[in-house]
């Protein structure tokens, strides 16, 4: 079958079943509306190990164990206690968890809304189903080019397959992300068009610096990068990421960045961090992070906000876009012990 003749009839498929997941996340993001101590998101780590190694990327190993299934169960019931809405499953490659599968169920279990990101490499049909059947409600698949090169190997070639194959039994949510600087700006667009020919989100993220603030793009790629933007099916809803074209414009954005409060990161130690990018900083045992930790977070303004490029902070703070931070701007001091995973850019 060809991928158009999929794509007409894998839609219809995927819906089955998500309207009733829709419902629970829109009952989840009014709840936490009106309750600002509330986290939207929580990025949890179940392994720093990857199966491959992407120039751009520093958050993998090669060697390291998966966390335990006990410490994670752990780890999801605290969020549960905190009224967390989404719980991303992230690495490393998640996939190489053996135990996956039993998280997710603890996630939704809980009242949570579990999600993931992969690189696609370990997508099976059987893999697909479990996913499905444990309640995963949507996957994030990174695919940065047309073939394989020195910087990224989650290329459309040898991933064609897997994207066919979650187009075809995938009953949760499917989007791909890019990001633009792995591959020339042509190859950036041509995976954008192919995955959204088969009916999945296309989005496109920002390369970053050392610092954290989006690579510079030339006129050419700034033009490639608003045709993948366009594809974009979400619009100006929460999920949108309209900010990109204003921080290419001018070179910043004027937003109130809630890292700590409504979304963070838990690393593969069990410690809260702002966000993946700023790991290392606010590093504090998920078991001790309380609504008093969750506040500060919320009313500090962090000075790295006007240049940041990642998505999930714009999104997972437009919410609040209205509430005060009444506290000085800045970041807390690093706390994380050194060695485990190389926080800059890999060149």
């Amino acid at each position: 079958m060809s991928d158009a003749a999929l794509a007409s009839i894998a839609p219809r498929h995927r819906r089955r079943g998500q309207l009733r997941a829709d419902l629970r996340v829109l009952r989840g993001l009014a709840a936490a509306a009106i309750d600002p101590d509330r986290p939207l998101m929580a990025h949890l780590i179940v392994t720093r190990r990857c199966n491959l190694a992407c120039g751009y990327c520093t958050e993998f190993d090669a060697t390291s164990p998966p966390v335990p299934l006990a410490a994670l169960k752990a780890r999801i019931d605290r969020l549960a206690e905190l009224g967390t809405v989404f719980v991303t499953l992230t690495g490393g490659e998640p996939l190489l968890h053996p135990d996956l599968i039993e998280v997710i169920r603890h996630v939704r279990a809980r009242g949570l809304t579990p999600a993931m990101n992969t690189n696609g490499y370990l997508l099976t049909r059987e893999r697909i189903r479990a996913l499905d059947a444990a309640g995963l409600y949507a996957l994030q698949l990174s695919l940065d080019n047309l073939t394989p090169n020195a910087i990224s190997k989650k290329s459309h070639k040898p991933l064609r397959g897997k994207l066919r194959l979650l187009a075809e039994h995938a009953g949760f949510r499917v989007r791909v992300n890019t990001v633009f600087g792995a591959a020339p700006p042509a190859e950036a667009l041509a995976v954008a068009r192919a995955v959204s020919a088969l009916g999945f989100d296309a989005k496109c993220s920002l390369a970053r610096d050392p610092s954290g603030a989006p690579l510079p793009l030339d006129a050419e790629a700034r033009a490639v990068f608003a045709q993948i933007a366009a594809l974009d099916r979400r619009g100006t809803s929460i999920f949108s990421e309209d900010f990109q074209e204003e921080l290419l414009e001018r070179g910043r954005v004027d937003w109130r960045c809630r890292a700590g409060a409504r979304f963070f990161t838990v690393c593969e130690d069990g410690l809260v961090h702002l966000c993946t990018p700023k790991m290392g900083l606010g590093a504090k045992p998920l078991a001790d992070y309380g609504r008093d930790d969750l506040r500060r977070a919320f009313a500090t303004p962090k000075p790295c906000a006007p240049t940041c490029p990642v998505a999930y902070a714009h999104q997972g703070s437009r919410l609040d876009a209205w509430r005060a931070q009444p506290l000085p701007s800045s970041l807390p001091p690093p706390t994380r012990v050194p060695g485990r995973v190389h926080l800059a850019v890999v060149r």
